[in-house]
């Protein structure tokens, strides 16, 4: 690591340390695990991605309650709770100092890979118009690829990045290639466009009117002035926040919609979800409550809003079929939709030729087979989505915001 960096985060994880020793109460503990969780945080963000996840792979974090995921804004210190010991907080602190003196030497490529990476995220947060906003995040994007490229140890890793996608999705290295640089730039734009509706700005109102959705006539028919509950799930491709808060203009009156998110944070925006139509309620995960979940649906006039391309960070998971391989995806949105008596509504958005478009599959029926057990239905009906979302990745792969982290969902081979 940049030696002028280190006396900085050892005086402030240090204190943090001393602090934690002498802490008695519950909320000074608390809150020393915060402040450590962000100074692990300021260190992750001060490196590149690559040089970073390759350090926390060698050097995984051994504390309880911590949880690193990459996020638009760069990898995240997520804190899962039952961290108010005192314990815990002087391993943490032990932990980062030892975690930045193994971090390699800050060259001038990465640092200038780090300056594109945070003005892209600026850019993202900040008041211009969407149109700007995606002139300058693919020059940004692209510069920071580039400055990416110029380091030996993450050239290294990029090239087995792209032959690895290059044998799965059956494309020739070239096309690979461009497909990452592409990748990068959606990866900052499509967050950009979800912050638009998460901040309910007066864009969001004429832009989510231009998106094209063949099927919206059809799902009108089978939902208008139903009572019936159901479960509308996408992947993670293109604005598919726009695409839940189009979908919620269409629901009825007085309707309950139940929204699954990661984050613990009060402006959380769903509350801007067509909030003169529907009754909106989140709920967090490691905080979810499947029960509550199930009642509602069977009760009718629910829906529950969620994505199904996730892995064993947001639940438990089922082994299925993705790209001819074994691969862990989580079961909570087939288990739901199975226990609380609804079919499943999946849709996949992506642009194409400048124009937003919904795509929607026929509905899957989640009533149990003749003789079968939830577990196998729930694997049943996990396998069809994902089957789905293969069939999605295959044509916009570039749009998937996973794309990169593709590998992370096979099962090891034994």
């Amino acid at each position: 690591m940049n030696k002028r960096l280190m006396p900085a985060y050892k005086s402030s994880v240090q204190k943090a340390e001393g602090d934690a020793c002498e802490s008695g109460s519950r909320v000074d503990k608390v809150a020393t695990f915060s402040g450590l969780c962000r100074t692990f945080e300021a260190i992750l963000a001060s490196r590149s991605e690559s040089v970073a996840g390759e350090a926390l792979r060698c050097l995984p974090v051994p504390v309880q309650g911590v949880r690193v995921v990459r996020s638009e804004h760069g990898l995240k210190v997520i804190e899962l709770g039952n961290a108010d010991t005192r314990e815990i907080s002087v391993a943490l602190a032990s932990f980062i100092v030892h975690f930045a003196e193994r971090l390699p030497r800050l060259s001038w490529a990465e640092c200038f890979e780090v300056w594109a990476r945070k003005r892209a995220q600026q850019c993202m947060k900040g008041e211009s118009v969407l149109r700007n906003k995606r002139r300058w995040l693919w020059v940004l994007s692209s510069l920071q690829l580039r400055f990416q490229q110029w380091q030996p140890a993450n050239k290294k890793w990029l090239q087995n990045q792209h032959l690895f996608l290059s044998c799965l999705l059956h494309e020739p290295q070239a096309r690979i290639e461009e497909m990452w640089r592409e990748h990068l730039f959606w990866f900052y734009y499509n967050y950009a466009r979800r912050l638009l509706h998460l901040h309910n700005r007066p864009e969001s109102t004429g832009y989510l009117a231009n998106f094209v959705w063949p099927e919206k006539n059809d799902y009108r028919r089978l939902t208008h002035n139903s009572d019936a509950s159901r479960v509308v799930v996408s992947i993670h491709m293109g604005d598919f926040f726009g695409a839940f808060r189009a979908l919620s203009g269409l629901s009825d009156f007085g309707r309950q919609v139940i929204s699954l998110r990661r984050d613990t944070i009060a402006d959380h925006g769903m509350q801007h979800f067509s909030a003169d139509r529907i009754n909106h309620r989140v709920v967090f995960h490691h905080q979810l409550q499947p029960s509550a979940i199930v009642s509602a649906l069977r009760r009718g006039g629910s829906t529950l809003a969620t994505l199904f391309d996730l892995r064993e960070d947001f639940g438990r998971t089922v082994a299925v079929d993705f790209f001819g391989h074994r691969a862990r995806f989580v079961k909570g949105p087939a288990q739901l939709a199975i226990m609380g008596r609804s079919p499943i509504f999946a849709f996949v958005c992506y642009e194409r030729q400048g124009r937003n478009c919904i795509e929607m599959a026929p509905a899957i029926d989640t009533r149990l087979n003749p003789g079968e057990s939830l577990q196998q239905a729930t694997v049943r009906v996990t396998q069809a989505l994902v089957k789905l979302a293969e069939c999605w990745i295959r044509r916009w792969p570039a749009q998937w915001k996973y794309l990169t982290t593709l590998p992370a969902y096979f099962e090891a081979v034994s």
